[in-house]
């Protein structure tokens, strides 16, 4: 396997920075109680699998930022839309 290039380097730690912000957010909503808890069970679980994904394929730097990108917008907009 070949050493990793300092961009895949770069978007790993930007997908991973997403992800953590979502979870800080996913939490942060559920104790504002500005969500239905079922919304935080499913956006947490959601998280939680994106993050074992990204982990593991941490080299395919396109997937991983859309994965992690899109799970922010469909956070954002589910929290929006959905009524406490």
């Amino acid at each position: 396997m070949s050493e990793p290039t300092p961009r895949q380097v770069l978007y790993a730690l930007v997908a991973g920075g997403f992800l953590v912000v979502i979870a800080v957010l996913v939490v942060g909503a559920a104790v504002a109680d500005l969500v239905p808890l079922w919304w935080t069970g499913v956006t947490g679980s959601a998280v939680v699998a994106a993050a074992a994904w990204s982990a593991y394929n941490w080299r395919r730097t396109a997937a991983v930022l859309i994965i992690s990108i899109g799970l922010l917008v469909v956070w954002t907009v589910g929290t929006l839309l959905l009524p406490d």
